[in-house]
């Protein structure tokens, strides 16, 4: 780990909100090959913040996740910035294999790494994802998959998981950074989605591995993720993001599809005794419809500074999901509230 008085090439920033994850993860990183780096922790805990980590640079912030990556890069030194969830350990050559990936890529703006289940640790937890004719995204890999080699390959994705990624901080800047208003979900996608509409490309680097600790016994999913962060920011976030970086050609048959879907997941829920997740979702909807303007205004930047149309990316970030995909996922979604 570089000294406080050098510039480190990576600047690692951790989202830590409560509790004690945060630790084994410093120590993960800390057994990294990798060793060019700073840590910099942005943690809700005034007293973390106060006493700090040994090794890491600790800001306090009651942010919600997006803005806490955005304040941790602004105290960044570093050429390329990492963001890592807490609930994350990372291999030792996981570091390695993202930095790597921006030499031996042409035009690679953002590298996604392969996040294993912590509990189940030869099942995903993520693999990367791709935007679909429905302007939902499809993750590829299935809920607690098993790794079979099936994605062992670097591959250019649309958008993976916030948990284990890293960007070239000249990118990260020119276009903007994270999306305060998108708070938690989704917000990494329309950063990827960014990257892509700026001529970069986005990278699935199976060798980085890193172990998530979301959605197992370790962290149950429906103990830290509210139907608040769940259903109103998903509704909320998936439309703004279509809104701001599609072209208007394809923006309006995704958009009649998005608050379709919604409004049927809406009363379904409620007449499925989940008036709470049902009236978030409305409530998000209400959202988009009442912030359009704003909404419309952000999309006024991103549309001048974009460099390719969608017809150049669309096959790198478009895939067909398979059959059956919509149905099982809806049911999923109707039955625990989660996405995937």
């Amino acid at each position: 780990m570089q000294s406080s008085k050098s510039k480190p090439e990576v600047s690692i920033i951790v989202c830590h909100h409560l509790g004690d994850f945060i630790y084994k993860f410093v120590e993960s990183v800390k057994a990294s090959t990798f060793t060019d780096y700073e840590i910099i922790v942005i943690t809700s805990d005034e007293k973390l913040a106060t006493n700090g980590i040994k090794g890491c640079v600790t800001f306090h912030s009651t942010a919600m996740p997006a803005e806490k990556r955005n304040i941790g890069s602004r105290l960044a030194k570093g050429k390329y910035l990492a963001f890592f969830d807490d609930d994350v350990e990372v291999t030792q050559d996981c570091l390695y294999f993202l930095r790597q990936a921006f030499d031996k890529y042409k035009k690679i703006g953002m590298v996604y790494g392969k996040l294993y289940n912590m509990e189940h640790r030869n099942r995903f937890d993520e693999a990367g994802g791709f935007i679909t004719s429905t302007g939902f995204i499809w993750s590829r890999a299935g809920q607690n998959e098993i790794d079979r080699g099936q994605y062992d390959e670097p591959e250019l994705i649309f958008s993976g998981k916030s948990a284990s990624c890293m960007i070239r901080r000249d990118v990260f800047e020119k276009i903007g950074g994270f999306d305060d208003d998108f708070e938690i979900l989704g917000e990494e996608s329309d950063l990827s989605w960014r990257v892509w509409l700026s001529g970069f490309h986005v990278l699935w680097e199976p060798n980085s591995v890193a172990y998530h600790a979301f959605n197992t016994k370790f962290k149950p999913a429906e103990k830290f993720y509210t139907s608040k962060r769940v259903q109103y920011n998903g509704c909320r976030n998936y439309i703004t993001m279509l809104v701001k970086n599609l072209e208007w050609r394809n923006l309006w048959k995704m958009l009649i599809i998005q608050y379709l879907v919604w409004t049927y997941a809406a009363i379904a829920m409620i007449i499925t005794g989940k008036a709470n997740q049902g009236l978030n979702i409305l409530k998000g909807l209400g959202y988009t419809l009442r912030k359009a303007s704003y909404i419309l205004e952000k999309r006024k930047k991103i549309q001048e500074r974009r460099v390719v149309s969608d017809k150049d990316i669309w096959p790198n970030i478009f895939r067909r999901t398979p059959a059956g995909y919509y149905r099982q996922r809806f049911i999923r979604y109707l039955k625990i509230g989660l996405h995937g």
